[in-house]
């Protein structure tokens, strides 16, 4: 079966990042599957419906702490995606630096 070409104007990168998902006074593990600037597949601890506004923080990389405000998208069996909808500045450069070095490495 041959793979199908990655449509998306800023391809999804893989990564293996551990974070949290906050809904209100409750906190649910997660682990982030693949990123862009844009959005993230995640890998929760709880089913989460299509719509529902979180708050994600995750480490990118030891001291490099990312937090948004993502809603989900989509939803399956293993994972659900989610698109942010609210960032700092500081972290959406943080993000980008972080593409960036993954990009790197995978094109060495």
């Amino acid at each position: 079966m041959t793979e199908r070409p990655e449509l998306r104007a800023d391809p999804r990168i893989s990564v293996s990042c551990r974070g949290t998902l906050r809904l209100g006074e409750t906190v649910v593990p997660c682990l982030i599957q693949n990123m862009c600037h844009r959005g993230f597949l995640i890998q929760a601890g709880e089913e989460l419906p299509v719509g529902k506004v979180v708050h994600l923080t995750c480490e990118l990389e030891p001291g490099a702490t990312v937090e948004c405000t993502v809603q989900v998208r989509h939803v399956n069996r293993q994972c659900l995606g989610a698109r942010v909808i609210e960032i700092s500045e500081e972290c959406r450069a943080l993000c980008r630096r972080f593409l960036e070095a993954q990009r790197a490495r995978g094109d060495s």
